[in-house]
């Protein structure tokens, strides 16, 4: 291909969001078009807490998305991005850890998680007699 000719438009790999919760930190959501994972990590002036990558599946397995999180950042962050990013809202989907629910104030530090855990995610579903 030649300087002169356009590229086509190709989606983006990575995207910038920042929550409003706490200003001062900022996320990076980088996506990976050819595997179809996105990444969440945090990032803040003090490198203390240790990353810890965790990866989210479906009950069904037919989606995996790779979140790089630190070890005391609370887990309703990563829920809230993940419902965000895939147009759910957080009290459809159950969030599922060793066959314990996920709290939004439970951390991967708290739940004992390490490199490559993996959170289930299933429809929440109500009703029954």
């Amino acid at each position: 291909m030649s300087s002169n000719e356009e590229v086509p438009n190709q989606p983006s790999t990575s995207e910038q969001i920042s929550t409003s919760e706490q200003p001062t930190e900022q996320s990076a959501l980088e996506v990976n078009a050819n595997a179809g994972s996105l990444e969440v990590s945090e990032d803040k002036s003090s490198v203390s807490d240790e990353y810890i990558r965790l990866r989210v599946i479906t009950s069904e397995m037919t989606n995996e998305v790779h979140f790089r999180v630190k070890s005391a950042t609370t887990l309703g962050r990563l829920k809230r991005s993940y419902c965000s990013k895939l147009g759910f809202q957080v009290d459809e989907l159950r969030f599922v850890f060793d066959g314990h629910r996920i709290t939004d104030d439970d951390t991967p530090k708290s739940l004992g998680m390490i490199n490559d855990d993996v959170i289930e995610i299933y429809q929440e579903r109500s009703g029954g007699m």
